[in-house]
């Protein structure tokens, strides 16, 4: 229960939301599901941001960009439409809906889920390993989504605008496993591989991982000892992993079966590239 919160702001403007934000105890409604769900005791006043014209789709050549007030629905609808020429982006239309139910989807923003960081969101380690970036517009600036996972400061005091998502290549192949208590449930632990085609070269690769750090991490050691030409099990040795040991898996199940998870995610992503 919220059992501190006093007051709803509804600011007409972007700075007037960002100076809401930036006073200690409040958050931010994109939506307001997230708040629901964090049941927090020190949150005083909520920022309604439902005026800020921020649930935009905008192309651009090499991006989309997706504003933060969008639904997760209409995220994935948006996403899907462009996914025949993208395939990276129906990779998104195609996790958004395996990932949560359409009930969730529709009351659930982006904002939501950024604010919320979970820490074994298989969206948000997808959307790391395309290399999303969020556009902040209380301070005017671009933070990576690996940033923005690893800032200690609360990031409910930041004012998201957008998520910037690269296009990348047509030829470009994304593959997602995972090990859940069912195939309903959320990963324990899951990975997501991302490789592209660039030119007749060796495969572009990128692999993230969740539940196998405190949060969503991409893994550089590795995409960087395939580029180098090692076999994937080498490149595997090469796993950086930091597990939590919870009712769900101690540390050492987690780590093995992270590798488990990115060996299969890698393996398949390179095999669907060709």
């Amino acid at each position: 229960m919220l059992l501190n919160l006093k007051t709803l702001h509804k600011p007409a403007t972007l700075d007037e939301a960002a100076a809401l934000l930036a006073q200690p105890g409040a958050y931010p409604l994109y939506g307001g599901a997230a708040l629901q769900r964090s049941a927090r005791d020190d949150v005083q006043s909520a920022v309604d941001l439902s005026a800020l014209a921020l649930d935009y789709v905008r192309d651009s050549e090499s991006s989309l960009r997706l504003g933060s007030m969008l639904t997760l629905e209409q995220v994935r609808r948006a996403c899907l439409e462009r996914a025949e020429a993208h395939p990276r982006l129906g990779a998104i239309a195609a996790m958004l809906a395996e990932d949560m139910p359409e009930t969730l989807r529709n009351t659930f923003t982006l904002g939501d889920l950024l604010v919320e960081r979970d820490p074994q969101s298989a969206t948000l380690t997808l959307l790391l390993a395309l290399g999303a970036v969020v556009k902040r517009l209380d301070v005017d600036m671009h933070l990576t989504l690996n940033a923005w996972l690893g800032a200690r400061e609360n990031v409910a005091h930041y004012l998201i605008g957008h998520v910037r998502v690269p296009r990348g290549p047509q030829r470009a192949a994304v593959a997602y496993e995972k090990v859940s208590r069912t195939p309903a449930d959320a990963p324990i632990v899951a990975a997501v591989a991302c490789a592209e085609a660039h030119g007749a070269g060796r495969p572009y690769v990128v692999l993230a991982l969740c539940g196998a750090s405190p949060m969503p991490a991409l893994q550089v050691d590795v995409a960087q000892a395939l580029d180098a030409g090692a076999d994937l099990d080498a490149a595997l040795d090469r796993l950086v992993l930091d597990p939590p040991s919870d009712h769900w898996g101690s540390r050492e199940y987690r780590a093995e079966i992270a590798r488990v998870v990115a060996r299969r995610a890698l393996a398949r992503a390179l095999e669907e590239i060709g």
